[in-house]
């Protein structure tokens, strides 16, 4: 997570619900989960394979679909059993970033998936048109294979994917369904009378404005920002970030060196 992104804050409930919606999990294990997340801050994919919710292809292929891409077995062999199950769905292998969020445009040119100048055409192409999606732009042009696309929605999640079962993957770019639920960006200021709400971002998937969220977070140190979720008249914030609360957390998360100028735990270890 960036510098001051409280992780217990993150929209994990919404992104838990799309996993409901498409019956990969059902509202009893999903509050379990979302618990645990509470509990240890660990990301709520690690915790859903681990748990053994489902597999780490079932999480990026519906991942995927959030940012416009189906990814497609490209082999006779089914990626997926017919049923879920906790005996059939296979352990989560840490990436070794227990506590991080990464955007996806970060992590696909950090992993060599893509060139920086890709991703900057294809954001730029999203900002003209805001109800597109990332990977279907990225997909279209021909920037993303869905071998990249499912290792780097792993690896955000804290997940590694099988290299093998990546390779089974092809991309393929499916349009917007009008009508979804959209996600809006704010920034907050606080006046002496009155909050001032500044619109940032507008798209209908969760994931790029979280992305979006996070990294205007680190660039620009607002006092706060929210994510907001509208579907028809229904209205309700999903992710709020707070530069007082980071502040405080930061300062109750220094390290025993920080705090009493030497490790109080080898006191006497002489040495």
């Amino acid at each position: 997570m960036f510098p001051g992104m409280d992780q217990a804050d993150f929209p994990w409930r919404s992104l838990g619900a799309l996993l409901v919606e498409d019956e990969l999990l059902a509202p009893a294990e999903l509050e379990r989960a979302l618990a645990e997340q509470r509990r240890t801050g660990r990301l709520l994919g690690q915790i859903l394979v681990d748990q053994g919710h489902m597999t780490a292809v079932a999480l990026a292929r519906r991942l995927a679909k959030q940012h416009g891409v189906e990814l497609r077995s490209s082999t006779s062999v089914e990626l997926e059993p017919p049923h879920r199950s906790a005996t059939t769905a296979s352990p989560a292998r840490s990436s070794g970033n227990e506590r991080s969020w990464r955007p996806l445009g970060a992590l696909l040119v950090e992993n060599g998936f893509l060139s920086d100048t890709a991703l900057q055409e294809a954001l730029a192409e999203k900002r003209e048109h805001p109800d597109r999606r990332l990977g279907e732009i990225l997909v279209e042009r021909g920037h993303l294979t869905g071998a990249a696309l499912a290792a780097a929605l792993a690896e955000q999640h804290g997940l590694d994917l099988e290299a093998p079962l990546a390779g089974k993957l092809e991309a393929v770019a499916v349009p917007v369904v009008h009508g979804q639920p959209t996600y809006r960006v704010f920034s907050v200021a606080y006046e002496p009378t009155q909050e001032q709400r500044t619109i940032l971002y507008e798209g209908t998937n969760l994931l790029d404005a979280a992305d979006f969220a996070c990294e205007y977070v680190d660039r620009e140190e607002p006092v706060a920002v929210e994510i907001e979720r509208r579907d028809g008249k229904t209205c309700e914030t999903v992710w709020t970030y707070s530069q007082k609360r980071a502040a405080a957390a930061a300062s109750s998360s220094k390290s025993l060196v920080e705090t009493f100028g030497f490790d109080p735990t080898r006191w006497g270890a002489g040495t």
